[in-house]
């Protein structure tokens, strides 16, 4: 709490001033006994404190206020140590209260005949008078409190703004800059003291700005761009009026750097999805020449071309590439040309200005190619890519710069390019449907991947890594394929390639209810298949035929020991028999 002490001055002052305006001596006191106000007439001697025992150290004390006529009339005066060092006459002493607590008193002194007999006479008067003088030094005490709490305020404001990553600068009602923090100077490439008392719309002379100052009209996150030979500012800016008693009391200008925003963006909308090459699953010859094809291209910044049935991974290669390359720490942008409307790509890509076209959003909007600066843009589908936005894309991989829709302004990005594609692309340009130039220039470095069917070595891996990690998906615990199931799944052509073999095991995941995927729980598209291929061979038919009767039975008995035991003499075998057949058919005995 603040005290008489921290506003000694103040109390000096109304000391001089009730001692002038009745020729008389003052003293004032806190609670600790410490002298704040006097005006050093009734002491012979210098007195720098006082005791609870005088008589002004007896009002602090009781909180009740005195009238000394004289030193004879006083106990508190006969047992004083210096009266004789001592002026005083006659004296009144009046407490001061603040919010319900003493916090000192004033004493008035007379020190001359004259001024005894006035003193006594009007005291009455004079003590309202103290009084009131006690009300102004409280309400001095409440202005350096209210002080104290707005500095502690403001300076607390000030470090949470100079804490914060944005530039932030707040102005007058008229716009001029009254405070910045580091950031916005960092921005503005100026010193604190060239930016302040400057007119915000001379800096950002933009209508919006305008508005916020003149109207008081906010506007959020547009982007700003302002180039000069001294300055180059990429940022979203943002205003916001000061309101006092409805009426514009000033401005708070933001500013984030749009290399921040790109980050949170990335952050926020980019897949998590970190894949390395030890992760593609395949050690067929042809895979691991692949893998190590793109592994050693990943260090460079040239453009890549991945071919490839749909499903085969073209995506999950391209990540790796990203991965393994130099800008694994930035962005990796994925877009699907075939899957966007013919519309909207152009302003997905490259982004658009504000007003550039219907419905366009207030202060434009950044590509995916400005999203993606410092690290890798996918292109998949590219052969799916509008004739007529193919020669903006070429200029973009030519000039590293990109132009958004609607804008004068062209705008560096650095982005390595990964394309893909299941369609024949060189056909393409023949027939005039793709741009040879776009073709040579996105396709530096060609990598193609075979499809499942001509590794089938991959099959069987792949069936032991979807098995594990659809088990940890879906909360199952299937501990494998019966022969008949993997035969199946493994003569299999696999259009669909990866994918469509990832989505057969999902499949036979969820509806399969004993401990191995059999053939049952495989789609039928995929038994039909089998079954083409096994009407051919009397010996395999025979052994399903009897694989099935002998799961018949034992759905019907059960899968205990006695169960089986039940099973075998229904089928006419004996025990050891039926569970050397349970074990040709892969079917847990335990």
């Amino acid at each position: 709490m603040t005290g008489l002490l921290d506003i000694r001055d103040a109390v000096q002052q109304v000391s001089e001033a009730i001692a002038s305006v009745l020729d008389i001596d003052v003293i004032i006191s806190d609670t600790d006994y410490q002298i704040i106000g006097d005006t050093k007439k009734h002491y012979k001697l210098e007195v720098t404190e006082i005791k609870d025992n005088y008589v002004i150290g007896n009002v602090i004390k009781t909180g009740i206020t005195k009238v000394i006529r004289g030193k004879a009339d006083s106990e508190h005066c006969s047992s004083c140590g210096i009266q004789e060092n001592c002026n005083l006459e006659a004296m009144i002493c009046v407490p001061i209260h603040y919010l319900g607590t003493r916090i000192g008193a004033i004493g008035l002194i007379a020190i001359t005949e004259s001024s005894r007999e006035r003193l006594l006479e009007n005291q009455k008067n004079l003590i309202e008078f103290t009084e009131r003088m006690a009300d102004l030094i409280v309400s001095k005490l409440r202005e350096k409190e209210a002080t104290t709490k707005l500095t502690v305020a403001k300076n607390q404001l000030i470090s949470i703004m100079d804490a914060i990553d944005e530039g932030i600068a707040a102005t007058d009602e008229n716009g001029r800059i009254v405070y910045l923090n580091s950031v916005f100077e960092e921005i503005l490439n100026s010193k604190h003291e060239e930016l302040i008392g400057k007119d915000i719309a001379g800096i950002f002379a933009v209508p919006y700005v305008t508005a916020l100052i003149n109207n008081g009209t906010e506007f959020n996150n547009i982007e700003l761009h302002l180039s000069t030979p001294d300055l180059d500012v990429h940022s979203l800016i943002s205003g916001s009026p000061v309101i006092l008693e409805d009426k514009n009391a000033g401005s708070i200008i933001v500013l984030k750097k749009m290399e921040d925003v790109f980050k949170v963006i990335n952050k926020l909308t980019n897949t998590s999805l970190s894949t390395s090459f030890e992760q593609i699953i395949g050690d067929s010859p042809a895979m691991i020449q692949l893998k190590d094809t793109a592994l050693r291209v990943a260090t460079g910044n040239s453009s890549i071309l991945i071919t490839g049935e749909s499903g085969t991974g073209k995506e999950l290669f391209a990540r790796a590439i990203h991965h393994s390359s130099p800008r694994n720490k930035n962005p990796f942008i994925a877009i699907n040309c075939a899957a966007m409307p013919e519309a909207l790509i152009e302003s997905e890509l490259f982004g658009y200005e504000e007003g550039s076209f219907t419905g366009a959003s207030r202060g434009g909007r950044p590509g995916k190619f400005q999203l993606a600066h410092g690290g890798t843009i996918f292109l998949d589908e590219i052969g799916d890519m509008p004739l007529h936005l193919q020669p903006k894309l070429l200029r973009v991989i030519q000039e590293k710069t990109v132009e958004k829709l609607g804008g004068h302004k062209s705008l560096v990005v650095d982005v390595r390019l990964i394309t893909a594609t299941n369609k024949d692309l060189e056909g393409m340009v023949d027939r005039g449907e793709f741009r040879e130039d776009l073709y040579y220039r996105i396709n530096v470095i060609p990598l193609h991947i075979p499809p499942l069917r001509s590794r089938p070595g991959d099959v069987r891996m792949l069936l032991s890594f979807l098995l594990k990690q659809y088990n940890a998906k879906l909360n199952k615990k299937l501990k494998g394929f019966t022969a008949d199931a993997e035969s199946a799944l493994l003569s299999c052509r696999w259009k669909g390639n990866v994918r469509e073999l990832a989505n057969v095991i999902e499949y036979a995941i969820n509806v399969e209810p004993s401990a191995y995927i059999t053939t049952n729980s495989l789609p039928s598209k995929i038994l039909e298949k089998r079954e083409v291929k096994v009407q051919q061979t009397p010996v395999s038919t025979l052994h399903l035929a009897e694989s099935e009767l002998i799961r018949s039975v034992l759905s019907e008995f059960g899968s205990s020991v006695a169960a089986k035991r039940r099973a075998a003499e229904a089928l006419g075998i004996s025990l050891s028999t039926l569970y050397r057949k349970l074990k040709e058919m892969g079917i847990d005995q335990e």
